[in-house]
C-alpha cells in the first residue's frame, strides 16, 4: 500500500506516469508496505499463466529476493528508477523516505536493489546527480550498499515521525530489517515493544 500523500500523475512520454507527494514525507516515514491486497508470484505460479502475461508480469512486477514476483495492487506499482532514490528497502517488504520527500516530488527507488535479473537493465534518463546512465545488476551490491546505510540512517527515526501506514507494517518485517541493518537499534525497538 502507497502512502496516503500521494497521487499518480504523468510524468513524461518516455517514463509514463509516476507518483509524487501531495505534501512533505519526512525522512523516515514509511512510504509503501506490502499488504493483503498486493499478489506474489513463485515461480510456478508465473509458468501456469498463459504467456499474453509475460510482458504484464515484467513491466508491473519487482523481484523481492526472496524468489517471488510481487503485483501492487495500488499505485504503488508505479514508482519509477532513480540513481538517486528517495524511497527504499522494497526487500524487507516495506519501503521508508530515505530523505524528505518534498510536495510535488516523486517518490523513486533505485531498481538495482530489486534484484534485477540480467536482461533486465534499461538506458537510465533519471537525471540524477551521479546518474549511472544503465538501470540494472551490475552495480546491484554497490547500489544496495549506499542505499542500505541510508536506510539505517531513516530507521533510526522511525518512531519520530508520523506513520500512516503504521498499522499495515507487520513487526517481524521491521525485526528482520532492523537486525539486517542496526543490530544496536533492533534490541532497542525490541525493549521498547
Amino acid at each position: 500500500m502507497i502512502h496516503p500523500h500521494t497521487r499518480l500523475v504523468f510524468i513524461d512520454e518516455v517514463v509514463g506516469n509516476g507518483v509524487i507527494a501531495t505534501r512533505r514525507i519526512p525522512r523516515g516515514t514509511i512510504t509503501w508496505v506490502l499488504d493483503d491486497l498486493d499478489r506474489s508470484f513463485t515461480d510456478n505460479d508465473l509458468s501456469d499463466l498463459p504467456p499474453c502475461y509475460n510482458h504484464l508480469i515484467d513491466r508491473w512486477t519487482f523481484h523481492d529476493g526472496h524468489g517471488r514476483r510481487v503485483l501492487c495492487w495500488d499505485h504503488g506499482r508505479n514508482l519509477n528508477h532513480s540513481c538517486a532514490p528517495n524511497c527504499g528497502g522494497s526487500e524487507f517488504w516495506f519501503e521508508i523516505a530515505l530523505r524528505d520527500v518534498l510536495e510535488g516530488e516523486q517518490l523513486t527507488n533505485d531498481y538495482a536493489t530489486l534484484y534485477m535479473h540480467a536482461g533486465e537493465g534499461f538506458v537510465c534518463r533519471c537525471g540524477a546527480p551521479g546518474c549511472r546512465g544503465r538501470a540494472s545488476n551490475e552495480h546491484e551490491s554497490t547500489v544496495v550498499a549506499a542505499v542500505h546505510e541510508q536506510l539505517g540512517d531513516a530507521l533510526g527515526i522511525l518512531e519520530l515521525v508520523e506513520q500512516p501506514l503504521g498499522p499495515f507494517m507487520r513487526q517481524d518485517w521491521l525485526q528482520n530489517a532492523l537486525g539486517s541493518l542496526l543490530p544496536g537499534l533492533r534490541n532497542a525497538v525490541a525493549a521498547r515493544t
